[in-house]
């Protein structure tokens, strides 16, 4: 048999002559080199310059207002400096309530000396001016001070009739304990009043028996 022949390699094409030359022509373009002066010029920043402080703003001021002038008048004497006056304190009682103001008088009556009748006192008992009506015998104390020669009892709390007026007068009777008779002679004595609301209140009595 015929050997067949080996199929030829294609030559490989080479570039045409147009090519090269356009190829040749189109060089890379040449790197500027930095220059120092260009460095200078691109690295030099000129610094800005500090911002001053600014100053607050002032608050307008209201505008004064004229008020109108008038004459001040003479000046008046004065009066010679005199002490102050005394307070009066009211006095309370545990509750906090005003103290009682008690005035009393005694006169003998049908007392005498060798006798043994009772004598009167009138009591007036108030309250920061206003009368106290609403008390009864248990609120009273009737207290006789200093011996009367001769007297053999005194009529300490012997109170034998009570009468409340109404008008913040009371009307007491009292006679010496145990039957003993009046001797003459001026009986002093001390009455204390209290009051249901724990008010308190005191003051004193002569009793003349001639």
């Amino acid at each position: 048999m015929a050997k067949k022949s080996a199929p030829k390699k294609a030559s490989a094409k080479k570039p045409a002559a147009s090519q090269k030359s356009a190829m040749a022509k189109k060089k890379p373009a040449p790197v500027k080199k930095a220059t120092a002066a260009n460095n200078k010029k691109a690295g030099a920043v000129k610094p800005k310059a500090a911002a001053k402080p600014v100053a607050p703003a002032k608050k307008a001021e209201p505008a004064p207002v004229l008020k109108p002038v008038f004459e001040a008048p003479d000046p008046k004497p004065t009066a010679p400096a005199t002490a102050a006056a005394t307070k009066v304190v009211m006095k309370t009682g545990a509750g906090g309530a005003t103290a009682l103001t008690i005035a009393a008088q005694a006169s003998a009556g049908a007392a005498a000396n060798g006798n043994t009748h009772p004598a009167n006192i009138l009591v007036l008992v108030s309250s920061s001016g206003w009368p106290v009506t609403d008390l009864t015998k248990d609120h009273f104390t009737l207290m006789e001070y200093f011996e009367v020669p001769g007297q053999q009892a005194p009529f300490s709390n012997n109170i034998t009739s009570f009468r409340n007026v109404g008008t913040g007068a009371y009307l007491l009777q009292v006679k010496p304990i145990n039957g003993a008779p009046w001797r003459s002679g001026h009986h002093l004595a001390q009455i204390l009043v209290s009051s249901a609301d724990d008010r308190q209140g005191q003051g004193a009595v002569k009793l003349i028996i001639r």
